[in-house]
This record gives C-alpha cells, structure tokens and sequence, in this order.
C-alpha cells in the first residue's frame, strides 16, 4: 500500500527473528545510552526488566549484557543510524519483511503491565515505514505504555490501525518528555470486537503522535498526519491533561465522532482540583481539515483549564447536521481557557437554520472573563460568522475578513487591524516569532524546526513562504525558502534507505 505518493509502502514486523550476532560492547562511546544498531535491536528492548523493576524497561541492558557500561549502569537507549523496516525493499508491507508477524506488524514496546521507562535518543535518526496493524488493540505504537519516559531527537514514518490510546510513537503517556520529533504518520483506530474488553473496547484517544498523556512536555515537532478515530481524537494527540505544548506545527487530517482537533482532541484537567490552568499550547501551527459529529475545533475539539498563546490555525472544520452540534475556529468547546494573540483562518459551515452552535473562535463558552480573550482575530469572511462563540458569553465578536489579516502587520495597520507588539513574541532561540509575508499572505510563525505559512489560507502549509529574516522585523517582505523542510528531509532518507 501507498498512503502518501511521498512516502513507499509501509513496512512490518515477522515472527521468525534470527539470534543477533552478540556484542562485547553496548555502549562504545560510553555515554550511558546503549546503542540501537539494527531492527532486532530495537525489538530487543522489550525483553530486557530487571529484578528490581520486572513490570518496566529502564534501559539497564540489551540482551541481558551492558558492556561498556560505566560502573553506575546505563540508562536508555539511542539509535545509531536510520533502520527501514520494508527490510525487503520492495515498497510493500509482505511476508518477505523481516517484520512482518502474520500480518499485524511490529508488536508495540511496552503495554499497561510493561512500562518504557527511560529515555530513548534518536540521535537524528530516522526510523521508517514502521507498520503496526493490530486493530482494536489498545496502547498501540512504536511505545505502547510510556512512564516517566525521554523520547527525542527522532524522525519517524508509520502507519498504525488500533484500538483506543494508539498513537504512532505512543499510545499512552505519562509524565514524559516528547522533543525535536519529526514525523509522517497515519493513524486508524477501531473498537475491540473481544468479548469482555471493558474498560478498553472504545476506539477513543487517539493521535497522530501520541494517543493519550497526561503531565507530558512535548516541543519542537513537525508532522504530518492522517488520524480516524471515535472520541478524542487530534492531529498530534487524542487526550491531554496538564501538559505543555510548544512550537508544535502539525499539518493533519483528523475525523471522529466528537472532541475531534487538528492539534488534539480534547485538553482537560486531571481533576476538579488541577490548579486554574492545567496546559499550554503556545508558538504553534496547525493546517487541518477536522470532521466529525460534534466539539470539532482547528486546534483542539474541547478544551479545559488551558491556555493558548502566539498560535495560528488554518484548514476547514466540519461537521454534522446534529442539532446543537458544536464547532469553532479554534476549538468546539472551551471553559476556563484563555486565547492570546492567535490567528484563525480557518473555514467553517454555514447554518442557515441556527440549529447549531457554531462561532468563529468557539462553539460553545464557559467559566471565562472578559480578559480571557485578547489579541485573538479569525478571518469572519472564512468564518461566515463575526460571532465569536456559537453559545455562551465574554468571546468577542470578529470584525476583520483575511484581506485585513494579510495585509496588516506589526508595524501597518490594515483598516484598524494591527499586529501591534507581536514582534516582541520570540521563539525558543530568540528570533522573531511572528513572519508577516507580503500583503497578500496571512502570516506565520518562524519556528525553530522551519518557518510555517498558510498564506492564502487554504489549509495547506506553503511551500514558498515569506522571508524568515525580514531585514526591518515587522514591515511587509517577499517570499523565498521552503516549509516543508521535514517531509523533503524524511524523502531524502526514505529513498537512500531503499
């Protein structure tokens, strides 16, 4: 199969490995990370607990040796270099790969009564056409169960069918770090036809990236991404509670039932007695198309006890004839949340009827005050609606079209639009967050990984962006350079792994 024309067939897990040539040293450069060198490698992971910790994987051994280990142990793992799983080459996910076990792919590393526990170090490697086809399974991806878990400096292709809690990387997180990832995935989760599979039966909380977490850290990512689901389903996670989200930029394709977001699906609270704001998602930029039933939002499908700051949204929401649907710019719901300076041109559906709550910000508002929302503008003609909430109170009305937002700036206003002070916003090097292109382009955010625009507001990354590096921060510039720098780099090692 071919999910993308950009990435070959995606490829899988056999039940028929061989015995591993053994090595004296694991870890050679004596860093504490023992080094991943092939496939089997990686698969060995899961085998290696140790007495004092037999329901997790802290990284202490590989194939039960650690040579070249320090006294004081090792602590993780690291690739070496980029490992292809189309083994055979031949494009296709078959019985000729070394992956391929009857058909279900790479068995997940890690589940609810296993636990990855430790940091794995892609050391910028890539790990490709990566297959897990084990629908109605929950905890499903690369890591199926992480806890108090690094997992960095890594790109991945994958093509993963689940069960509630899958993701591509993780299906459940905990308490973890997610940094500088770079990924092209493709995610379909189903319900568990097993009889008695309560509690997890349900095809809910799932991502692009990861399927649930709660306490998570996740920053500096790209993606590219394909996810079906039913609850809770987002482009880069399906469920998440009092995290933080940083210079994220996800372009996706996300459908479900309800709580369905081009960036997650819904972000919440642990509990009633989380502190006043339990996630951030700040300096991050999200192009999707977003379907489903009801709570469907660009960014996110409902939202709680979250604050979103120096965000751009574009794409197309949609949803159900269902009276009293709800559906928003940003998000479908949201309730003791906050917008600081965020962008929105994305394209909502008319509803000649009122039967549904629909507005250009929020479908629905609750718990919040009149400074909950400040500097935020959707583009009302994109919008069909200057109304900011579809129901509820204190979201401001909109009153600027996108020609207002492409040809305003920091330094121009644009018929009483002005950016001003969005310059100041900078990103984690201290650059200039905020690109302002020419005055026909929306603008973007200029993030560490690469530089993202949706100028024309059609839902789709561009190419061609504005000038990263205006020579006057602020003013109006041209266009040179390239966004999707990820996928041309992720193209690059596919061909040359094949």
């Amino acid at each position: 199969m071919r999910f993308t024309p950009f990435i070959p067939a995606l490829l899988a897990f056999t039940s028929a490995l061989s015995v591993a040539a053994p090595r004296d040293i694991y870890d050679s450069d004596h860093n504490g990370l023992i080094e991943i060198e092939d496939l089997q490698d990686l698969n060995e992971i899961r085998n290696n607990t140790s007495d004092e910790h037999p329901s997790e994987i802290h990284g202490t051994h590989l194939y039960g040796a650690n040579g070249g280990c320090a006294a004081s142990g090792c602590n993780g793992y690291e690739l070496t270099r980029d490992l292809n799983f189309d083994t055979n080459g031949n494009g296709r996910f078959d019985e000729g790969d070394q992956f391929w076990n009857d058909g279900k792919g790479f068995e997940p590393i890690g589940n609810f009564n296993l636990k990855f526990a430790t940091e794995f170090h892609g050391q910028g490697h890539a790990l490709l056409n990566l297959t897990i086809n084990r629908p109605g399974e929950y905890f499903t991806g690369l890591f199926g169960y992480l806890e108090l878990a690094s997992i960095h400096d890594l790109k991945l292709t994958a093509d993963i069918k689940g069960g509630g809690n899958s993701g591509a990387l993780a299906g459940y997180a905990w308490s973890s770090l997610f940094q500088k990832i770079q990924a092209e995935t493709k995610v379909t989760a189903t319900a568990s036809e097993v009889q008695n599979c309560q509690p997890f039966c349900d095809a809910r909380d799932n991502g692009g990236l990861i399927g649930s977490g709660v306490e998570l850290t996740i920053n500096r990512i790209l993606l590219k991404t394909t996810v079906s689901g039913e609850e809770n389903s987002g482009g880069l996670v399906g469920y998440l509670s009092d995290s933080n989200v940083d210079e994220a930029g996800v372009q996706s394709n996300v459908s479900g039932d309800q709580n369905i977001g081009g960036l997650a699906g819904r972000m919440t609270a642990t509990s009633s007695t989380s502190p006043s704001i339990s996630s951030t998602v700040k300096r991050s930029f999200v192009a999707t198309i977003a379907s489903g039933r009801t709570q469907i939002g660009a960014l996110a499908g409902a939202m709680n006890k979250t604050d979103i700051s120096d965000s751009l949204a574009s794409g197309t929401v949609n949803l159900d004839e269902q009276i009293y649907a709800r559906a928003g710019g940003i998000t479908g719901s949201m309730e003791d949340s906050s917008l600081l300076r965020i962008i929105s041109t994305v394209r909502l559906p008319e509803d000649s009827d009122t039967t549904r709550f629909i507005g250009a910000l929020t479908g629905e508002s609750g718990g919040m005050t009149l400074t909950d929302v400040t500097d935020t503008h959707a583009a009302r003609d994109l919008a069909k609606r200057a109304e900011g909430k579809g129901y509820g109170s204190l979201i401001p009305n909109q009153n600027f079209d996108l020609a207002h937002i492409q040809c305003a700036s920091a330094a121009d206003a644009c018929d009483g639009l002005r950016f001003s002070d969005w310059d100041k916003s900078k990103n984690s090097k201290n650059e200039t967050l905020w690109v302002f292109g020419t005055q026909e382009q929306a603008p973007g955010l200029k993030l560490p990984q690469a530089m993202l625009m949706d100028g024309n507001a059609d839902g789709i990354i561009d190419p061609a962006p504005a000038d990263p590096d205006p020579t006057e921060p602020g003013k109006k510039s041209g266009s040179s350079g390239g966004a999707l720098i990820w996928l041309l780099a992720l193209a690059a090692v596919v061909r040359r792994r094949r």
